[in-house]
C-alpha cells in the first residue's frame, strides 16, 4: 500500500476513534429520521473498501447490495440520505440478507436544510456508517442543501475510511465530479439538448463530491428508458467547450441496473432485466465540431462502451470486456446519431 494511502488511513482511523469516544449527539428536533435495527454504533469496520455503488433508478438491484456492497459493509450500519420521501429502504435493506452480513441497522435521514446538514447528529451518523446510500428524488435539492456543509465532508470521510458510498437516480447524479443540476427548471430532453446544447435547461455544476475514481465524470440514469443519450453527449460537450473539464467521461446507467466500482477502480455491472451501463468518453480524434448557443450539437468520434451484467470496466487502466463502438452525433440531421441506434 502506498505511503500516502497508509498515512490517510492512519489519519482517518485516529479521527474515527476520537469520534467514537464522544458522547452521541442528540437528534435535532426538526430532523425526520427512521431507524430499523440497533440504535448504537455497530463498531464494525468496512472490509476491502472503499467502493462506489451506482444505480440507474427504478427497482433496486438486489445482487449489487447483497453480493457486492454488503461484504464491504461487514454487517455494519447503513445510512440512507434524502431530501424528500420516507423510510422505503429500511426494511428492504435490513432484511435482504441473513447471517454475518446482515446490517446492524438502517437509518434514513431526511436532510432537507443546510442547518440539518450541519448538525452533529447527521455528521456522526454518516462518518460512522459502513454504507451510505443517496436515494432518488431531485439532485438539485441535494446540491443546495448539502454542498459546503458537514454532509459533504462526512461523505468524503466515510469513503476514505473504506465505506461504500452509493446512489440511485438523483443520488447517482451527484456522485460524479460534474452534476446535471436542473435547479428549479424542467429536466432537459435529448431533443432539446441536441438542438441547442446551451438550452436554458442544460444546467451543470461541479465540485460537490470528489471521489478520485469519478474525477472528470458526469453520470446519468434511467438512460435508455428515457432516451437520454443526446442530453448526456450535450453535457459532455458543454463541460469540455466551457473549459470546466480537461477530460470527460460519462457513466450512464439503465433502470434496474448497477455499476459497482471496487477499491481498485474496476466497475462490474449487475442488472435485473438485461439493462446496460454505458461508459462514454472522448478519444484523441474526438471533434467538437459545433458547440454553440442556439445551434445544433455536432460532436464526433467518441468511444461508447456498453456493459451488460457480469461485464466490467477498469477506470484506472481504461480496459474493459464490453462492446465498444465509435459514436457521433449531428443534431442537424433527422437521424442524428451514427450509428443510428446509439445504445
Amino acid at each position: 500500500m502506498p505511503r500516502r494511502t497508509l498515512a490517510l488511513t492512519a489519519v482517518v482511523a485516529t479521527a474515527l476513534a476520537a469520534l467514537c469516544a464522544q458522547a452521541a449527539p442528540s437528534k435535532p428536533a426538526k430532523l425526520r429520521s427512521w431507524l430499523t435495527g440497533n440504535a448504537a454504533d455497530s463498531a464494525r469496520q468496512p472490509v476491502g473498501g472503499p467502493a462506489l455503488l451506482l444505480m440507474g433508478g427504478s427497482t433496486e438491484v438486489d445482487a449489487a447490495f447483497a453480493q457486492r456492497a454488503f461484504p464491504i459493509a461487514n454487517g455494519g450500519d447503513i445510512v440512507i440520505l434524502r431530501t424528500s420521501g420516507k423510510d422505503g429502504y429500511n426494511d428492504y435493506l435490513y432484511t435482504l440478507v441473513s447471517g454475518p452480513l446482515k446490517p446492524d441497522s438502517v437509518e434514513t435521514l431526511l436532510v432537507d436544510t443546510r442547518d440539518k446538514a450541519n448538525s452533529d447528529y447527521v455528521d456522526r451518523a454518516i462518518r460512522q456508517a459502513e454504507l451510505v446510500f443517496l436515494a432518488g428524488g431531485d439532485q438539485s435539492t441535494y446540491v443546495n442543501a448539502w454542498q459546503g456543509t458537514r454532509v459533504q465532508d462526512a461523505l468524503h470521510f466515510a469513503h476514505a475510511r473504506g465505506a461504500v458510498i452509493g446512489g440511485t437516480s438523483a443520488g447517482l447524479a451527484v456522485l460524479g465530479q460534474h452534476v446535471y443540476d436542473p435547479d428549479g427548471v424542467a429536466g432537459v430532453t435529448s431533443a432539446e439538448a441536441l438542438a441547442n446544447p446551451y438550452h436554458p435547461y442544460v444546467m451543470l455544476s461541479t465540485g460537490f463530491l470528489r471521489f478520485p475514481i469519478l474525477d472528470g465524470v458526469i453520470t446519468d440514469s434511467h438512460f435508455r428508458e428515457r432516451d437520454r443519450m443526446g442530453r448526456t453527449l450535450a453535457f459532455m460537450a458543454r463541460l469540455r467547450q466551457d473549459g470546466l473539464a480537461p477530460s470527460i467521461t460519462a457513466i450512464a446507467i439503465d433502470e434496474q441496473t448497477s455499476l459497482f466500482i471496487d477499491r481498485n477502480g474496476r466497475g462490474t455491472v449487475d442488472s435485473n432485466l438485461g439493462g446496460a451501463t454505458y461508459v462514454i468518453s472522448e478519444r484523441s480524434d474526438t471533434v467538437r465540431e459545433q458547440v454553440q448557443p442556439g445551434q445544433p450539437l455536432v460532436y464526433r468520434n467518441l468511444q461508447r462502451v456498453r456493459l451488460r451484467a457480469g461485464q466490467w470496466f477498469d477506470f484506472v487502466a481504461r480496459t474493459h470486456n464490453g462492446e465498444s463502438t465509435t459514436l457521433s452525433v449531428d443534431g442537424r440531421n433527422a437521424v442524428p446519431f451514427t450509428p443510428a441506434d446509439p445504445y
